[in-house]
């Protein structure tokens, strides 16, 4: 086994907040840059161009699916899949039970699904950033179902963050987190002493290209994948994870 480097939160053009240039080839090519091992790409709410990541990068970096999801109470997950079905068929119910507001590109940003020759698929009307109506329970429900993982993404941060947005960590299995990338290990246990004793992460959050590699985690594992990523949160054959150093302000 060995240390591996991992970022399980970018984003791309399909989401509204991402810029134009987060193309799936843009992000392979970022990706390589910055010696990143496995990755995973997490829009809001969808996971779409997860599938032309994987074919452009062709196993170099390992790209798992995922999204990034909200829930009713406004917290966000990711929701990391093995593989590509799962996923998308998640990602078509959450987008049926989106409220029908339009997304407004001037004022949001474009939602494009970008193929692996850079060229747009289609465009998503519905606006992406809003809060499915499910609760956190059931979201992470639906994740489990389908065999996925959940990491609730940047706990610490209000607003999205569980630990900022509840406070706690509500019923259930939680062997995993992401904290922000500014925010140093240390201060993140001293401000949530529950973090003790779980799996924690730091990723870069990229919305641009020259973010990725900013942030991330190392992983010891056999190989670089879902099933050692799995594992690993389980500290199971000695296999961990530990976050990179946090990033200085400005």
């Amino acid at each position: 086994m060995r240390w591996f480097r991992i970022d399980l939160h970018i984003h791309s053009v399909l989401s509204p907040c991402g810029s134009l240039a987060m193309s799936p080839r843009r992000i392979v090519e970022e990706v390589r840059k910055a010696g990143l091992d496995l990755i995973a790409v997490c829009d809001h709410n969808a996971g779409e161009n997860g599938k032309y990541v994987r074919k452009i990068a062709k196993g170099s970096p390992v790209v798992l699916m995922g999204m990034e999801i909200q829930t009713a109470e406004e917290v966000e997950i990711l929701a990391l899949f093995a593989e590509e079905e799962p996923c998308l068929v998640l990602q078509e119910e959450l987008y049926a039970l989106l409220p029908p507001i339009r997304n407004d590109p001037e004022l949001f940003g474009d939602q494009l699904v970008v193929d692996e020759e850079d060229e747009i698929v289609r465009s998503l009307e519905k606006l992406l950033l809003s809060p499915v109506p499910l609760s956190l329970e059931e979201v992470v429900e639906r994740v489990k179902a389908r065999g996925g993982l959940v990491i609730p993404a940047h706990v610490d941060r209000v607003p999205g963050g569980l630990l900022g947005v509840l406070g706690f960590f509500p019923p259930g299995e939680w062997p995993a987190v992401e904290i922000s990338p500014w925010l140093s290990l240390k201060e993140a246990k001293e401000r949530w002493p529950e973090l003790e004793g779980r799996s924690i992460f730091r990723s870069s959050d990229a919305h641009y290209p020259e973010e990725i590699g900013r942030a991330w985690t190392e992983a010891y594992l056999r190989e670089p994948s879902f099933s050692e990523l799995s594992l690993a949160i389980l500290g199971e054959g000695g296999r961990r994870v530990r976050p990179g150093p946090a990033l200085k302000e400005g």
